[in-house]
């Protein structure tokens, strides 16, 4: 396979919200050098975080079912739970999202089987187009 021959991937759960994924913003390359890999997968769903909240069962189940398939076919490095502040998806305190990131790693690491590390992150807002990217755990 392509992926599994010559370039270095990842998966990076991240959120839906616009502001993210600009250009100015870099959010790819950045998550590739954050995760030392080439590229990344995106899975993108309103408070990636906030997945093992009850009431989200359906949205978990969606997310699992496509990471698995992606580590399947693209057998990937590393991956990357990255939940945001000032998240209308997940309208928590900057606490919260560190803690919610870091169970939703640790809880997908669980689930699939995922043999590479999986780090837990939160982009810190500073305005629409500059965000910061803070580790918060590792599994």
């Amino acid at each position: 396979m392509w992926g599994k021959r010559h370039k270095k991937l990842a998966i990076a759960l991240t959120c839906a919200d616009w502001r993210l994924h600009q250009r100015k913003v870099n959010l790819n390359a950045r998550l590739a050098k954050f995760l030392g890999v080439h590229g990344i997968d995106l899975i993108c769903v309103p408070g990636p975080d906030g997945l093992g909240k009850p009431g989200r069962e359906a949205e978990w189940q969606a997310a699992v079912a496509q990471i698995s398939l992606l580590i399947g076919v693209h057998a990937p490095q590393a991956m990357v739970v990255l939940g945001h502040q000032c998240c209308a998806g997940h309208p928590v305190t900057d606490a919260t999202h560190a803690a919610d990131a870091a169970a939703v790693a640790k809880a997908l690491k669980a689930v699939t089987g995922f043999p590479g590390p999986i780090k837990a992150a939160v982009a810190a807002y500073r305005s629409d187009t500059a965000w910061d990217l803070k580790a918060i755990a590792e599994f």
